[in-house]
């Protein structure tokens, strides 16, 4: 009879801790990996049932919600998981009315190697961005109802097969999706020199080669938010001054016909129009003003020109000046930097 009864109170126990289950940071990671085929079943197991099933165009929108067990005396922990799939990015949203399921996610993730910054605070900031490789997870707190919930957002980019242009470098939102392709040896992290004054967190791609690029990030502490991908000879960052002077043009090759070292002449023949060009009396003197002209959209390939002795060109002392005036004068402007922007 003893036996019966520890039997039956050791099945009650295993069968109310399954059914107590949580839903962690790390099933949704999980849940990422599993072929749209295999989400129902993956989440029927974790004790979810379908809320809706939507496509529209490329996008398929599903929610499952945690099941809800009736004639309980404590209120069950109410969490619910949203998913917003295409061929080239998937969202999963896991919100969980647990502070302690919240916590424990978040060391998770750092346990997990997940990267999350420079100086945030788990337990203060209301707001972490946690990433590795091709995978970012934003920890969010939210008022739906008056009710607090606590948010695991999982945004999941394809990994590019390959590259061919300079501008596919642009896919590369983070420092660590760049890193999750070329590879830890191939990426650095330095500091750009964008003026005498102002210094930023940057990431540097094949640096002191041919093919050297570098990433400037919006969000420094998180290095994510591309805000633009400098081509340049010549780095500008504080690991460019150990690296060895690369005495040819950078070879990455442009969709728009560009090339580094390219002439003013050749330029306007390829933008089929004449362009501007900021002359001594401004901070940006020998770059081409952002405007939309030609075949090349100038706001968002910025261009920044060299030349020799080029300084005291009374051409040049004014704030804007002609391309197709410059290249009248013979002026040998060549493309030094050029500046790509997503």
């Amino acid at each position: 009879m003893k036996r019966i009864l520890f039997l039956f109170l050791l099945q009650n126990l295993i069968v109310s801790k399954i059914c107590c289950q949580a839903f962690t940071v790390k099933d949704l990671i999980e849940l990422s990996a599993i072929s749209d085929k295999g989400i129902d079943r993956f989440m029927i197991k974790k004790d979810f049932q379908l809320g809706y099933n939507h496509q529209e165009k490329d996008v398929l929108a599903i929610k499952y919600n945690f099941k809800t067990r009736a004639k309980k005396k404590h209120k069950d922990t109410e969490r619910s998981v949203d998913m917003l799939l295409n061929d080239n990015l998937k969202y999963f949203t896991l919100r969980t009315s647990s502070l302690s399921e919240y916590l424990d996610g978040k060391k998770a993730l750092i346990k997990d190697g997940f990267f999350y910054g420079f100086n945030k605070n788990l337990n203060k900031d209301s707001l972490l961005l946690f990433q590795k490789k091709n995978i970012s997870i934003e920890a969010r707190t939210e008022l739906r109802d008056s009710i607090k919930e606590y948010v695991f957002k999982l945004k999941e980019k394809k990994i590019p097969d390959s590259l061919v242009y300079a501008e596919d470098l642009l896919q590369f939102d983070s420092n660590e999706f760049l890193v999750s392709f070329f590879g830890e040896k191939n990426v650095k992290r330095d500091i750009y020199y964008f003026s005498k004054k102002e210094l930023k967190k940057c990431s540097v791609l094949f640096s002191g080669t041919q093919y050297q690029a570098v990433f400037i990030w919006g969000d420094e502490t998180t290095l994510n938010n591309l805000s633009y991908v400098l081509i340049t000879d010549i780095l500008p960052t504080e690991g460019g001054r150990q690296d060895v002077y690369i005495d040819e043009n950078n070879k990455w090759k442009f969709r728009s016909g560009l090339r580094s070292g390219m002439t003013l002449r050749d330029l306007l023949r390829l933008n089929q129009m004449d362009f501007y060009i900021y002359g001594n009396k401004s901070d940006l003197a020998f770059m081409v003003t952002p405007e939309e002209t030609g075949k090349i959209n100038f706001k968002k390939t910025g261009i920044m020109f060299s030349c020799s002795n080029c300084y005291d060109d009374k051409i040049f002392e004014q704030s804007e000046v002609s391309a197709l005036d410059i290249a009248k004068a013979n002026v040998p402007l060549r493309i030094f930097d050029i500046i790509l922007y997503p």
